[in-house]
């Protein structure tokens, strides 16, 4: 590429990676985490079939989501 032209670059396009976000690993941590430990004791426990299992451990999974996502939204101040 040419030196001689300027060179178009989008605002904010020098601060790095644009698309890596710190907070994305607590939220994967608590979605396994959550939809493991729930899944296992409705699972075991609780004696459900493993259908029934899996599904109140996605609910879990999710309700797990998104606290972790509100959480980081209280942090970054953004209310």
């Amino acid at each position: 590429m040419p030196t001689d032209r300027p060179v178009y670059r989008p605002p904010g396009a020098d601060v790095g990676m644009t698309d890596s976000n710190p907070a994305i690993a607590p939220t994967i941590g608590a979605v396994v985490i959550a939809f493991a430990l729930v899944t296992l004791v409705v699972g075991y426990l609780l004696g459900a079939n493993w259908t029934q299992a899996v599904l109140v451990g996605g609910f879990a999974s999710v309700v797990a989501a998104m606290s972790s996502w509100l959480t980081a939204r209280r942090e970054a101040g953004a209310d």
